[in-house]
C-alpha cells in the first residue's frame, strides 16, 4: 500500500497476518480511534471465525460428533454462506471443508454439515469435521471493518489490507483522483488499477508454498503462478483467488462471463498477464 502523504496508516495483527488501515481526509486523532475501534472488531471476529482459537465457532464444530450440534454466531452463519455461494458458482473449486473425511452415505458434491438459520445451529454429517474458513474469513472481516468505519465514523474514504494479498478501498485518498492504487502482476506485464467500492485479493503459492488444493480432485493445485480476483465484497474476492487458482482459464473466463461484477487475472510464463472480467474494464480504464 502506497498511501498519500495526507492519508494516516495504522497496522495491527491478527488472524496470523499483518492488517493495515489507511484513512484519507481526517484528522488523525480521529482516524486512530476510529482505527482502533475497527481493529477491536477484528480481535472479536477472530474469536468466532479461527480455526485456532479453541473456543471458536469453527474449533468447536471441528470437534463435533457426526449428528452432533453447536450453535454458532450470525457471523460465522453468514461465512458460510457466502461460502456456499461460491462453492456452488466456482463447481466446488473452493470448499472451505474439503479436508473432512467424508462417509460412504454423503453425495460427493454435499457438504458434510448442515446449518440452520433460523436456530442459528451446525450440524455435523461427518465423523470429524475440517472447517477453514481462512480463505473467506479474512475477507468477510475487512467487510465488517469497512461497514464499520463508513457507518459508525462517517469515513468516506479508506483503503483496508489483509497480508498484502487482500485490498477493500472506498473512496479516494486524493481529490481528484478515481480511488485508491493497487497492482496486479510484475515486471513488464504488470498492471495498476485503481479500487473504490471493490475488494482485490490474490493467491498463489510465493509465500505458504504449495498449500492450496483442488477441492474437485483432492491434490495440489497444478497452477504454479497467481492469481487474483476482483469482487464486491472482499469475502467474495478472497474465495473467488483461491478458487481460481484451481481452476482452469477456460473456467474462469466463463465464470467472469457469466458475472459481469466479477474480475479475474491469471499470470503466467514470460510475465504473461490475462485479464478477464471487470479486471479486464479496470486495467483499461486505468491506463
Amino acid at each position: 500500500m502506497n498511501p498519500a502523504p495526507s492519508t494516516n496508516v495504522f497496522p495491527h495483527e491478527a488472524m496470523a497476518t499483518h492488517w493495515e488501515i489507511a484513512i484519507a481526509g481526517q484528522e488523525r486523532d480521529y482516524a486512530r480511534h476510529a482505527a482502533a475501534a475497527a481493529f477491536r472488531e477484528l480481535d472479536r471476529l477472530e474469536t468466532l471465525l479461527s480455526r485456532f482459537v479453541e473456543s471458536s465457532d469453527i474449533a468447536r464444530a471441528n470437534r463435533l460428533a457426526c449428528g452432533a450440534s453447536t450453535v454458532i454466531s450470525p457471523e460465522t452463519l453468514e461465512c458460510l454462506l457466502i461460502s456456499a455461494d461460491i462453492a456452488l458458482a466456482t463447481g466446488r473449486a473452493f470448499d472451505p471443508a474439503y479436508a473432512t473425511p467424508r462417509t460412504p452415505d454423503l453425495a460427493p458434491d454435499a457438504p458434510p454439515f448442515t446449518v440452520d438459520p433460523d436456530s442459528l445451529t451446525l450440524t455435523a454429517r461427518a465423523d470429524r469435521l475440517r472447517l477453514d474458513l481462512g480463505a473467506v474469513g479474512k475477507g468477510y472481516a475487512l467487510d465488517q471493518l469497512a461497514a464499520l468505519l463508513r457507518t459508525d465514523w462517517q469515513i468516506d474514504a479508506a483503503c483496508l489490507n489483509a497480508g498484502s494479498s487482500s485490498l477493500l478501498a472506498f473512496g479516494a485518498p486524493e481529490p481528484g483522483t478515481r480511488g485508491w492504487p493497487a497492482g496486479l502482476g510484475e515486471g513488464a506485464s504488470g498492471r495498476e488499477i485503481c479500487l473504490d467500492g471493490a475488494s482485490l485479493s490474490g493467491s498463489g503459492t510465493a509465500v505458504q508454498g504449495e498449500h492450496l488444493i483442488d477441492p474437485r480432485t483432492g491434490a495440489p493445485a497444478a497452477r504454479t503462478t497467481r492469481t487474483w480476483a476482483l469482487a464486491p465484497t472482499a469475502a467474495q474476492a478472497d474465495a473467488l483467488s483461491t478458487a481460481f487458482f484451481v481452476m482452469s482459464e477456460r473456467e474462469i473466463a466463463a465464470l467472469c462471463a457469466a458475472h459481469p461484477h466479477l474480475g479475474a487475472a491469471l499470470s503466467g510464463p514470460g510475465e504473461r498477464l490475462a485479464l478477464y472480467g471487470a479486471l479486464q474494464a479496470a486495467a483499461l480504464s486505468a491506463r
